[in-house]
């Protein structure tokens, strides 16, 4: 299985600390960042075989922290030479090609997760279209928002109202199986075509695989197994919960 992650961002919410780093290179306050984590998680998980990372701003930064790593597990970049002036969903576009051969994890590449998320959300033994969710007393406009039912995903969209939404969209994904492999690369091929989809998020592939009557099935974690870095308090959480041995 393949783990995908989306860091091509210009991460312009955190200047000027993403001046001169991509957001995904940000210590953590013990020396780690959020993309060794999430590569030390593939390798301990025993379930990853390759790694994919799209990249954008400042490229050549990831390019360099990978190295150390390479001889853990196969690590290759894939550059999205649009990411200044477009959404995730065109960085996805750069992985269509390795898609079809192997089943695949994507990850939006500014998340953190506890070492038993990547076992958690790949223990299930049919093929699937699988969005990682968790549940929270109250949701912010900034998160994205699920609803659900019978177990299956209506809708994915920030534009969901905080009240109408059953769960978050965590920004993991698990595709597998031959048949929706081919649906989601398909997918993203058929949008990537519409000038209007260039500022689209790539969890915007699901709404459109809902359109088409295809089931989006979910896992759910807690919500205090993962978090994502957006804004300047998010930073300093994570550095706390990390202090407390929590990640």
């Amino acid at each position: 299985m393949n783990l995908i992650i989306l860091a091509a961002g210009t991460g312009q919410r955190l200047f000027p600390l993403t001046k001169d780093t991509p957001k995904s290179l940000i210590n953590l306050g013990d020396g780690t960042t959020l993309l060794a984590r999430q590569i030390n998680n593939a390798v301990q998980s025993d379930r990853i075989n390759r790694i994919y990372i799209i990249t954008g701003y400042k490229s050549h930064k990831i390019e360099e922290h990978i190295v150390q790593y390479q001889s853990r597990i196969p690590i290759e970049i894939l550059f999205n030479p649009y990411y200044d002036i477009s959404n995730n969903l065109f960085s996805l576009w750069c992985a269509y090609h390795i898609m079809e051969q192997d089943d695949f994890i994507i990850s939006n590449g500014d998340n953190i997760y506890k070492s038993h998320v990547y076992p958690k959300i790949t223990d299930i033994k049919k093929d699937t279209i699988q969005l990682t969710v968790d549940r929270k007393d109250h949701y912010d406009h900034d998160d994205m928002k699920v609803t659900l039912d019978n177990g299956r995903v209506t809708r994915v969209s920030k534009e969901i109202l905080s009240d109408s939404a059953h769960a978050e969209s965590v920004g993991l994904v698990l595709i597998q199986g031959e048949k929706n492999r081919k649906l989601i690369r398909n997918k993203i091929l058929s949008m990537v075509k519409h000038k209007e989809n260039m500022q689209k998020f790539w969890l915007e592939i699901f709404n459109e695989l809902i359109f088409d009557h295809i089931n989006i099935d979910v896992c759910e974690i807690g919500e205090n197994d993962w978090g994502e870095i957006d804004y300047h308090p998010d930073i300093r959480q994570i550095q706390q919960e990390i202090s407390k041995n929590l990640f």
